[in-house]
């Protein structure tokens, strides 16, 4: 009894670890992977989105939803994207209740981001440039992005706080 169970443990964990790494290589490839944003630094984030009650801010790449979860105090409608299906549903789990909050489990190179007010994210420096045309393609005059880690290329920002810097559409 006791080495079955041990196996069936040990499966168990073989197979988490296996879906993380796949996870992870995915996440390179596709833009980052999960990494959390301190509390210092999602307050930055915060303060440089300047979010307006009736906004819509949107962060891809959401992770554990935790600057979306803080930047909706601010009364936007805040939105998190994240293709993990483990972050994603733990991002619901830890946001129930809470109105002005919702959670995409969506690849972000196939949606539009013409709705959105405010832009947050966190990305790998080789799919900037991609992402950045996204952005300039789709997203409206004078909406906000807020890049955390990694600057765009060819593209000046307006305002930074260490390592969290503020573009303008």
């Amino acid at each position: 009894m006791f080495i079955s169970l041990t196996y069936i443990f040990f499966g168990v964990m073989y197979c988490l670890v296996a879906v993380f790494i796949a996870y992870t290589i995915f996440a390179f490839i596709s833009g980052a992977p999960f990494l959390p944003t301190s509390k210092e630094n999602v307050n930055k984030i915060i303060s440089l989105a300047s979010l307006k009650t009736g906004e819509r801010m949107l962060d891809l790449g959401s992770g554990d939803g935790r600057i979306v979860r803080m930047a909706s105090k601010s009364g936007a409608l805040c939105v998190g994207v994240e293709i993990s299906p483990v972050l994603y549903w733990w991002s619901r789990m830890r946001s129930v209740g809470m109105k002005n909050v919702h959670f995409l489990r969506e690849d972000l190179w196939n949606m539009s981001l013409s709705d959105v007010d405010v832009l947050t994210l966190f990305f790998i420096y080789p799919k900037m440039g991609k992402l950045k045309e996204k952005i300039i393609r789709e997203m409206k005059p004078g909406a906000r992005v807020i890049s955390y880690g990694f600057r765009f290329p060819d593209w000046k920002y307006i305002e930074n706080d260490g390592k969290v810097y503020l573009y303008i559409v």
